[in-house]
C-alpha cells in the first residue's frame, strides 16, 4: 500500500483558489433526481496548469446552518459542510473515487474479519497533541456510540459491522470485523462519519460548538445562524496545503440574500437554484457551474408496526410512484437541469439503473396505471397525508408543492409542513412523520443506499418495520459481505 495521499482528493489535487470554489460548489444542492443545478457562481475562470497561487480568504455561502458541528452521530448534510475542513479520517478518496492513505499511511487486511492501520507518524492535532493509535481507538469508539448532540441510529455498525478496535502498538490499530464486510473502506474514505479526533476532546471542548482535528484548517469560531470560521492549519501533514490563510461559510438560507451577497462581494461563491443560476450566469464578473450532486431528493413513507395507513399497502405506494411526474418537477423546479435517479445516484460508479430504465419502466408517469393501483387498493376516494420537508433550501418545498398538485389526480390530499433543518433531521431520525420529503446524499458505499431496507439496519425498525420483502433482504445482506464487486 502506498503511503501517498491522494493526489486528487478534495484538499489535494492542483487546484487554485477558484478552482476550490469549483469544488465546494459541486458538493452543493441536489435535484428531484440526482443532480438539479447545482450553480455555483464566483469571479473568475479557473487557471489550470498555471501556478497556485496561496495565501487570502475565502468567504462561502451556506445554504442551511450546520446546527451543530460535533464529529459523530449527525443526520445533516449541513453538519458535515460546517465541520469538514478540521476534520479527516485513515483514508480518504480522489476525484474519482479512487481510495488513498490518509492519517493511515497503509493498512493490511490479516484476515477476512480483521485489518491493521498503521498510522502517519508525526501528524499532530490542533492542540499540538501527536496522533497515535489510542486517539484512533477513542475515535472509533465513539463512532459507535455518539455522544450528543449526535444520534445513536447514526452509529459505527449501522454502516460496517465493527465488532471493536484494538491498540497494537503506538502507530498500529487493528479494526475486528464481525463479519467479512466490503463496506469498512469506503465508509472510511468517506470520512464523514469517520474523523479522528484526539483522545479525550468531548470532555476538553463543546463538541457541539468546538472541534480538534488533523485537518488544513482550524476552527477559530461556529456561530450557529451566522458562520463557521478557520484558519490555515500551519503544522498541516500534507506540505505546502491548504493555500487558503482563512475560509469562513457563511449561514445565508434565504436565495435573495445569497444572490445580494454575491453580487456586493460580500461572498466570494455559494449554490443557487435554478432560476438564480441563470439571472446571475448573464453577470460578466460571474462564473456559473452546474452538475449532478449525490443528493437526490426523494418521498419517503414510514412502514410502523400497528398502524396500517393506507400506504402500507405497496399497490399505494406503487400508485404514488406512477403518479409523480418527475420530468415536470425538473422543468417546473428546476429550470429542467436534472436527472432521474432511483435509490442510488447516477454516476455512483456501475451501480446506477440507467436513465433509459429509469424513465421507460421504473420511475415512469403514467397516471392510468396509478389510478388503476389505487382501485385495487380500495383507495380510489383517496386519503389526506402530512408531508414534511425542509424550509432550506427552497427547492425542497418547491418540489414538494409541484408533487402535491400531482398527487390529487388519485385523491391524495398532501399537507405540506415545512420545518426548519434541525427540527425535520430530529424528526426524521425518530421516525416521528407520516411522509418526508428529504434528500440522499454522498455514500461511502453502495450498500449505504439500500441498507436501510434490511432488518439488519438499525434505522430499518425506526422507519420500515413492518416491511417485509425477504429477497430484498437477502440482497442487500449478502451484498454487505461480498467482497467480489461483480458478484456484489
Amino acid at each position: 500500500m502506498s503511503d501517498k495521499p491522494a493526489p486528487e482528493s478534495p484538499r489535494e489535487g492542483e487546484l487554485d483558489r477558484r478552482a476550490l470554489l469549483i469544488k465546494a460548489g459541486q458538493a452543493g444542492a441536489g435535484a428531484v433526481a440526482v443532480g438539479a443545478l447545482a450553480g455555483t457562481a464566483k469571479a473568475a475562470p479557473s487557471r489550470r496548469g498555471a501556478a497556485v497561487p496561496t495565501g487570502g480568504r475565502v468567504t462561502w455561502a451556506l445554504e442551511q446552518d450546520p446546527v451543530h458541528i460535533a464529529p459523530f452521530g449527525a443526520t445533516l448534510t449541513a453538519n458535515h459542510w460546517g465541520k469538514a475542513p478540521m476534520y479527516e479520517s485513515l483514508i480518504e478518496w480522489d476525484s474519482k473515487l479512487n481510495q488513498h492513505p490518509a492519517l493511515a499511511e497503509s493498512w493490511k487486511v490479516v484476515d477476512k474479519r480483521t485489518v491493521d492501520f498503521t498510522l502517519r507518524k508525526g501528524v499532530r492535532f490542533h492542540n499540538g497533541k501527536e496522533l497515535t493509535a489510542a486517539d484512533a481507538k477513542y475515535s472509533f469508539d465513539l463512532m459507535e456510540n455518539p455522544p450528543v448532540p449526535g444520534s445513536p441510529v447514526v452509529k459505527l455498525t449501522a454502516y460496517v459491522a465493527v465488532e471493536g478496535t484494538e491498540v497494537r502498538s503506538k502507530y498500529v490499530l487493528r479494526v475486528k470485523l464481525k463479519n467479512s464486510d466490503a463496506r469498512l473502506f469506503g465508509h472510511l474514505a468517506w470520512n464523514r462519519y469517520t474523523p479522528i479526533v484526539p483522545e479525550g476532546m468531548y470532555q476538553q471542548v463543546n463538541a457541539g460548538r468546538q472541534g480538534i482535528g488533523t485537518g488544513p484548517f482550524k476552527l477559530v469560531e461556529y456561530q450557529p445562524n451566522s458562520h463557521v470560521e478557520y484558519v490555515r492549519n500551519q503544522t498541516y501533514w500534507k506540505k505546502g496545503r491548504p493555500y487558503l490563510d482563512a475560509l469562513t461559510m457563511k449561514v445565508l438560507p434565504d436565495e435573495q440574500a445569497r444572490v445580494a451577497a454575491l453580487r456586493s462581494a460580500a461572498i466570494d461563491g455559494g449554490t443557487f437554484n435554478a432560476d438564480s443560476a441563470s439571472v446571475l450566469g448573464r453577470d460578466r464578473n460571474l462564473r456559473v457551474l452546474k452538475g449532478n450532486t449525490a443528493a437526490f431528493r426523494e418521498l419517503q413513507f414510514t412502514i410502523k408496526k400497528g398502524e396500517n395507513k393506507p400506504w402500507h399497502d405497496k399497490r399505494v405506494r406503487q400508485a404514488v410512484n406512477f403518479a409523480i411526474n418527475r420530468q415536470e418537477i425538473i422543468d417546473k423546479v428546476y429550470g429542467g437541469n436534472g436527472n432521474y435517479s432511483g435509490h442510488v445516484p447516477p454516476g455512483y460508479g456501475p451501480w446506477p439503473l440507467s436513465q433509459e430504465e429509469l424513465k421507460t419502466k421504473y420511475l415512469k408517469f403514467d397516471l392510468k396505471k396509478a389510478q388503476a393501483l389505487m382501485k385495487a387498493a380500495g383507495q380510489s376516494g383517496g386519503f389526506s397525508v402530512t408531508l414534511t420537508t425542509f424550509s432550506t433550501p427552497l427547492d425542497f418545498a418547491q418540489v414538494a408543492s409541484v408533487m402535491k398538485q400531482q398527487l390529487k389526480r388519485i385523491n391524495i390530499d398532501v399537507n405540506i409542513v415545512a420545518q426548519e433543518p434541525g427540527t425535520f433531521g430530529s424528526a426524521n431520525g425518530r421516525g416521528a412523520f407520516d411522509w418526508d420529503l428529504t434528500a440522499r446524499g454522498m455514500r461511502g458505499d453502495v450498500d449505504g443506499y439500500l441498507a436501510e431496507f434490511n432488518p439488519s439496519a438499525a434505522i430499518f425498525n425506526v422507519w420500515y418495520p413492518e416491511y417485509k420483502n425477504v429477497k430484498v433482504w437477502r440482497l442487500v445482506g449478502n451484498g454487505k459481505i461480498q467482497l467480489d464487486q461483480a458478484k456484489r
